[in-house]
């Protein structure tokens, strides 16, 4: 049941916030960013966006988050789905990226979804980026990350 929310939620969040976008139409990003749950307290992620229609993107990220530093353990969470522009501030347009996939901890295998909301703001006419974000990731794998509210910085490219 909980899947089909997460999908319903998904398909409804696309159409009921579709809007004009000029973004670039692939991005590739890598950051690191603050995870209080995490030991030690600080995680990474890579990510691509293809642009499929007006500022609705695919998406897929990979975020890597410590579960322990001794022995350094990490979940890894790989998910794909939907970033799409909610609205704009001034020159800058905020894209909530939900995603949904497979999450591993060593032995361990599960699934993954995670949401948020990320600005991208451009910072060279070469179109590097700078990704302001602010997600939350939750894992079912067992001795793993679980629930985590984490918020970093990506840069990444853009054409």
């Amino acid at each position: 049941m909980r899947n089909i929310i997460i999908a319903l939620a998904l398909l409804v969040s696309t159409v009921a916030f579709a809007q004009t976008t000029t973004g670039p139409a692939n991005l590739y990003a890598a950051g690191a960013s603050f995870n209080q749950g995490a030991k030690p307290s600080v995680a990474g992620n890579f990510l691509y966006a293809h642009a499929i229609g007006d500022g609705t993107y695919a998406f897929s990220d990979i975020d890597v988050l410590p579960n322990t530093l001794r022995p350094f353990t990490v979940t890894t969470n790989i998910g794909g789905g939907i970033a799409q522009k909610l609205f704009t501030i001034g020159k800058y347009s905020v894209y909530v990226p939900t995603t949904a996939g497979v999450s591993i901890n060593g032995n361990n295998t599960g699934w993954n979804w995670s949401t948020g909301g990320m600005v991208p703001v451009k910072i060279t006419k070469s179109g590097w980026y700078l990704l302001p974000n602010a997600r939350v990731i939750k894992s079912s794998v067992s001795n793993g990350t679980g629930f985590q509210l984490i918020a970093g910085f990506d840069i990444g490219w853009g054409k």
